[in-house]
């Protein structure tokens, strides 16, 4: 199965234990090809730890906003096929979704909700739609405990994308900025994206990209449909933490309106499949051209910058320039999820790691499988954010409490000369990077947080895991 000196295997193995033990992840797999060879699957830990079964290379598990690219794929299909252009009007498309700013209605494109500049800022919606899925599972108690349930339950479920676009025309939302403007990621954006395919193909979304990319590239555990979790063997457990207890979440998060934003289940195995396609410019397992090179090339290409040095394209983030090659990829995270997902075009590599724990370091231990075939150290890093010598008013103008209506909510505080995020029931430091951003220890790697100012010059709000977060207060 695999053609790794023996030497890296263990190297990496003993790293993913570490990883496993300092995270408390119950399972997790791991696939790697190299110019369209299997080179490693292996599964660690348990897929399901009350009965004692192992996670493996053929594990199913859910892929999150990895989901993404095949909803961007799908799209890009429809328009090689002359259905659709990407720079055509949502509207020509969604007719009924008319939120309350014209500029937005005669201005959005299916470009912009590609790439997550249509200027929506994140919203509820995700959670109205997900919420009877997740009833009787026993995070409802942990939500009320912490007081976050009724975030889930002051409005009626969203079950259909009649229902979702209600909501986005009916809320008192505020758009960020005009379209192609900048840069916030928008689980919305993409519902929106696996309605138009609906619409245009004449076929529901899942049936389209199952019949269009999931069965040309033999992916044959990969499923949109809850009820495929039943009938098949070798599916993982959920699992949820309550601070430092490990805890069985069994009901899987599903979103019939919002099943193009993050809902695909797959295993590592059928995921470096889908890889190869990108590798192979477009073919399929057969050598049928599935879409042509050149789209390829517009998808992974990246269009809008999200952080130093990073672009985001079409479902999939590039970052030239590390260490002589190009990573493409896009990570998910929802209830016992965390995936990471990629390719480097230059040397015909693709890799895949899943979770059945939210909030790991998936892209840590995706990166380290790559580090290896690059020759590089394991514990290489995406990038260093520099030093920066920051004076106390420039921090100070940082404070305030950032909130967005998808649920994040970030307090800045500068305590004896020292900036800390409080979020997610953690206090983190903060290191000045630049005049206008700060370092952030985040999943086992350092992310940006990058403050923006209003026209006063006032900061009015941060852009921090790809989205743009209001201050409040």
């Amino acid at each position: 199965m695999n053609s790794y000196p023996e030497e890296l295997i263990d190297e990496f193995e003993d790293f993913v234990h570490r990883q496993m033990q300092e995270h408390d992840i119950p399972g997790l797999s791991v696939a790697v090809a190299d110019a369209g060879e299997c080179l490693y699957a292996e599964g660690f830990g348990s897929r399901n730890l009350e009965d004692d079964l192992p996670a493996t290379a053929d594990t199913v598990y859910g892929m999150a906003s990895v989901t993404k690219s095949f909803t961007a794929l799908a799209v890009l299909i429809l328009e090689e096929e002359g259905l659709l252009s990407v720079g055509e009007p949502v509207v020509k498309y969604l007719p009924e979704f008319q939120p309350a700013d014209e500029l937005f209605n005669k201005s959005v494109n299916i470009h912009h909700l590609l790439t997550h500049t249509s200027g929506l800022a994140p919203t509820a919606a995700l959670r109205y739609c997900m919420v009877r899925s997740i009833k009787g599972d026993p995070i409802v108690e942990l939500l009320k405990e912490k007081g976050k349930w009724e975030q889930w339950t002051d409005r009626e479920p969203i079950d259909t994308y009649a229902e979702l676009l209600h909501f986005l025309n009916d809320s008192d939302m505020q758009m960020l900025g005009r379209p192609g403007q900048q840069l916030s990621y928008s689980n919305d954006a993409y519902a929106l994206l696996g309605t138009i395919v609906e619409r245009v193909s004449g076929q529901t979304f899942e049936s389209f990209v199952s019949e269009r990319i999931l069965q040309p590239l033999e992916m044959n555990r990969s499923f949109f449909e809850l009820e495929r979790l039943s009938e098949l063997q070798d599916v993982t457990q959920l699992y949820a933490k309550d601070e430092d207890e490990l805890m069985t979440s069994p009901k899987w998060q599903n979103a019939p309106a919002m099943v193009g934003a993050g809902f695909l289940r797959s295993t590592v195995t059928d995921m470096v499949k889908y890889g190869q396609m990108y590798l192979r410019r477009g073919l399929d397992s057969d050598g049928n051209q599935l879409i042509s090179g050149g789209t390829i090339s517009r998808m992974s290409a990246g269009i809008f910058p999200c952080g130093r040095k990073v672009s985001y394209g079409y479902g999939l983030r590039t970052r030239p320039g590390y260490h002589g090659v190009t990573l493409v990829e896009h990570g998910g995270s929802l209830k016992g999820v965390s995936s990471n997902f990629g390719f480097i075009p230059e040397r015909g590599i693709t890799a895949m790691v899943v979770a059945n724990l939210q909030g790991i370091p998936a892209s840590k231990i995706w990166l380290a499988a790559v580090n290896l075939l690059l020759g590089l150290p394991i514990d290489t890093r995406r990038s260093v954010e520099p030093e920066y010598d920051a004076e106390e008013q420039i921090l100070k103008r940082f404070e305030g409490l950032y909130k967005s209506g998808e649920g994040a909510e970030i307090r800045v505080v500068l305590d004896d000369g020292q900036l800390f995020a409080e979020m997610e029931d953690q206090r983190k430091e903060l290191r000045p990077s630049g005049i206008d951003s700060v370092a952030i220890e985040r999943r086992g790697d350092e992310a940006q947080m990058k403050f923006l100012t209003g026209p006063d010059g006032e900061v009015e709000s941060m852009f921090f895991g790809l989205r743009i977060i209001k201050k409040v207060e």
